[in-house]
């Protein structure tokens, strides 16, 4: 009844535009999927190195006789900073704000000060 169509084996040349242009996205799908696989090669292996690259780093500082014991203590953990909590901890911004009012408020206030008592002298001499 009804046979398949064989491709017919046409030389590059006789081939129409058409068929040229489905052979260049066949071959760009394919590249397209090697480089995904690629990828994903990459995506799974990247924990596997990093903790590789960290415990190759790890030796290396254990192992350089260059460093002493205590460079090796790290500082975030410091006893002193513990002791108080709120040691390293930034004001918010509307602390900042409130600061810088009423540190204007006191330059006023000092100012106005100073002006009055310059007149109560002036006025006695």
């Amino acid at each position: 009844m009804f046979s398949p169509r064989k491709k017919s084996s046409r030389s590059p040349r006789s081939a129409t535009p058409l068929d040229r242009k489905q052979e260049a996205l066949r071959e760009k799908e394919e590249q397209l999927k090697q480089a995904a696989e690629q990828l994903q090669k990459l995506i799974s292996e990247a924990p596997r190195l990093r903790e590789e690259q960290t415990r190759r780093r790890r030796a290396h500082l254990a192992s350089d006789t260059r460093l002493s014991k205590g460079a090796l203590v790290d500082i975030r953990y410091n006893a002193s900073a513990t002791a108080n909590p709120s040691f390293g901890k930034r004001p918010l911004r509307s602390e900042r704000r409130d600061g810088k009012f009423l540190f204007i408020f006191l330059c006023v206030i000092l100012l106005a000060l100073v002006i009055w008592i310059s007149k109560m002298v002036m006025a006695h001499l």
